[in-house]
């Protein structure tokens, strides 16, 4: 029977060869722990790959392929002592040895397979509420804002590991220094080993924010080589951001000052003499509606309060008490008055 779990496969494969990330490795250890099953897979793959060469670092499947043939028909002719066994001892044998090596033939073909495919690209999305956190195939994690998506292939092939961001995400990124994590995200690339950061990165806005949490990260526009994006790109610290224009194409680093950057995913939000105009901001990042006042003395007016998992109803009716004023909800439209 053919194992159809693509990514783990993968993995332990490269386990096996010597290639793995601890993160890896860890993944990998635990599924191989979680079954019986899951075991005898990963012994059936183990003896494969010392039958067709042991330690092969950059794998080479028609060598190996004629390594595994090679093997085989040895197998057949090699010289053995004779003993004489009855017919029908002779019929089972025959029937194991054809079996065995149809079994190793499966299992190989199943394997060179995965070893020249290309990863299958996935999407996971999050819909009206903020996503709860899930694992990309590396062990790094991820959480979404309402409305958001992630386009991240089933494995990592190559050198890199690459993803594609649409809306708003939190990331956790495992370290693996000699494979660099990149996300794009609407024209900028922003290029990590191992940190944590956060991305705005909305179809039709005009920015595009990165603001990092632990870590480093390396921002630059999308297509550039390593050299260039070295250049070009703006380095940032944990505590600093970065502001994309899709317009001008131009990144301009920062201090991030904003308290609330991830209240969307922590539920809290905090204002200390914050003008309502950066209140509603605010709010709009965190519920994923825009604000349309009609009346402009209110912008100016201060806030200093703390809500944390409130609903953006109970918020309203909270600023409504405070500021005398008016707020109507329309889809995904605060109309203020």
């Amino acid at each position: 029977m053919l194992f159809k779990n693509t990514k783990y496969k993968r993995l332990i494969i490269k386990m096996i060869q010597g290639e793995a990330s601890p993160e890896e490795q860890r993944i990998a250890e635990k599924w191989i722990a979680s079954s019986p099953a899951n075991r005898k897979i990963f012994e059936n793959y183990k003896g494969l790959l010392l039958l067709t060469g042991k330690k092969q670092v950059s794998y080479d499947t028609d060598k190996a392929w004629a390594r595994l043939q090679q093997r085989i028909a040895s197998a057949d002719h090699s010289a053995a002592p004779v003993h004489p066994i009855s017919k029908r001892r002779r019929q089972i044998v025959k029937y194991a040895s054809v079996s065995g090596i149809a079994a190793m033939l499966l299992l190989a073909i199943g394997l060179f397979t995965i070893l020249n495919q290309k990863p299958e690209i996935l999407q996971f999305t999050s819909t009206e509420s903020v996503s709860g956190q899930f694992l990309l195939p590396d062990g790094s994690s991820a959480i979404l804002n309402a409305h958001s998506s992630v386009n991240y292939p089933e494995w990592f092939a190559g050198h890199t590991r690459e993803i594609s961001i649409f809306g708003e995400a939190f990331f956790e990124i495992s370290h693996d220094a000699g494979k660099p994590f990149i996300v794009h995200a609407s024209g900028l690339d922003i290029r990590v080993v191992g940190t944590s950061f956060a991305v705005e990165a909305d179809p039709g806005a005009d920015f595009v924010k990165v603001i990092v949490n632990t870590g480093k990260v390396l921002v630059y526009p999308s297509g550039l080589d390593p050299e260039k994006a070295a250049v070009s790109g703006r380095l940032l610290e944990a505590g600093e951001m970065a502001t994309y224009s899709r317009e001008s194409g131009q990144i301009v680093k920062g201090v991030n000052d904003n308290l609330n950057f991830l209240s969307w995913k922590t539920g809290i939000l905090i204002f200390k003499e914050t003008r309502l105009s950066e209140v509603f901001k605010a709010l709009e990042s965190k519920y994923r509606v825009s604000f349309i006042s009609g009346n402009p003395d209110l912008l100016n007016q201060r806030l200093t309060a703390r809500f944390e998992k409130e609903s953006l109803d109970q918020v309203l009716e909270t600023l409504s008490l405070i500021f005398n004023a008016e707020f109507e909800i329309q889809e995904s439209k605060v109309l203020v008055r």
